[in-house]
């Protein structure tokens, strides 16, 4: 198991290639994360057919106070200040919005032919209706596919009174079920040219056994697995949480057919290898980073 926290200012320049073994044939998934001041990967899967090309989003804090909901500001005002106002490039000497990032990223997926945005939670600030409404709006502008899972912020009033779950199901309900698309905010599925993205919410710190069983159900289909979450799994440190604790042993025995996990929440960017299997958490989006991850076959012998 080998994990790097790699920091914005020495990530100029970096290479990194690692193979890891996965069958007995010796089949090898490949991933090469690259940085030449943007952050990049490529993910070469043996008996892969298809491609893709990836833009991971997380952490863009998205943030308006509106009148509409001025009784629920009481419990988002802390966080609305947070967020406000222009916010330093995680590399450049420019400060900007969360409105302009998060528009100057999608604009960056449309002119690289993205054909695929992850979002890997925090992307709004606390759930008001119109924060989600302008995320939901500027992404379908896009014309790009995406994939949501929530963060920690995303369905949060600080100092709302209830517990954490009943809170989470209250105002995913009420506000987050459009960035859904249909799909289980909890556990999804969706297979995209040829690879089986499962989303598994874990903005609690904890998966219940509903998310665990249908984990298992995924590990039996053909394809390659994505995983995205909001909170990077900690695979070198044991939980006192006891389904986080299943589930991640699941997982890391399972680096075979887990082809990759994407991440947020940290607002840096790391990678953490367990066996074929690499974790990407990456920075935050409000700081004007995104993670682009080109997924390809394993190439061939008479290729360059």
């Amino acid at each position: 198991m080998r994990k790097f926290n790699i920091p914005a200012s020495v990530l100029l320049f970096l290479v990194v290639t690692m193979s890891f073994t996965t069958t007995s044939n010796d089949k090898k998934v490949i991933h090469s994360i690259n940085n030449s001041g943007d952050f990049s990967a490529t993910i070469r899967i043996p008996d892969y057919k298809d491609s893709l090309k990836i833009m991971q989003i997380t952490d863009s804090h998205i943030s308006i106070a509106d009148e509409n909901e001025a009784d629920l500001m009481k419990y988002g005002d802390r966080m609305h200040k947070g967020y406000m106002y222009p916010r330093k490039h995680y590399i450049l000497d420019t400060s900007k919005t969360t409105f302009e990032n998060l528009d100057d990223l999608l604009l960056k997926a449309k002119n690289e032919n993205v054909d695929l945005l992850l979002l890997t939670g925090d992307i709004v600030n606390f759930p008001s209706a119109v924060s989600v409404k302008y995320v939901f709006d500027r992404l379908t502008d896009t014309g790009i596919p995406w994939l949501y899972i929530a963060g920690n912020h995303d369905w949060h009033y600080e100092g709302m009174p209830g517990g954490i779950d009943s809170l989470r199901d209250t105002w995913t309900a009420k506000s987050l079920l459009p960035l859904y698309n249909g799909l289980n905010p909890l556990f999804y599925s969706k297979i995209i040219n040829g690879i089986n993205f499962v989303g598994i919410e874990n903005s609690t710190n904890e998966v219940n056994e509903n998310q665990i069983s249908f984990f298992k159900d995924q590990l039996i289909r053909s394809e390659p697995i994505i995983l995205i979450s909001h909170i990077p799994y900690r695979f070198d440190r044991k939980t006192d949480q006891p389904g986080m604790s299943v589930f991640m042993d699941i997982v890391s025995s399972n680096s075979d057919k887990i082809t990759a996990i994407f991440t947020g929440h940290n607002h840096r960017f790391s990678f953490y290898f367990t066996g074929n299997m690499c974790q990407y958490t990456s920075m935050a989006s409000f700081q004007g980073a995104s993670f682009i991850t080109d997924i390809k076959p394993i190439r061939m012998s008479s290729e360059r």
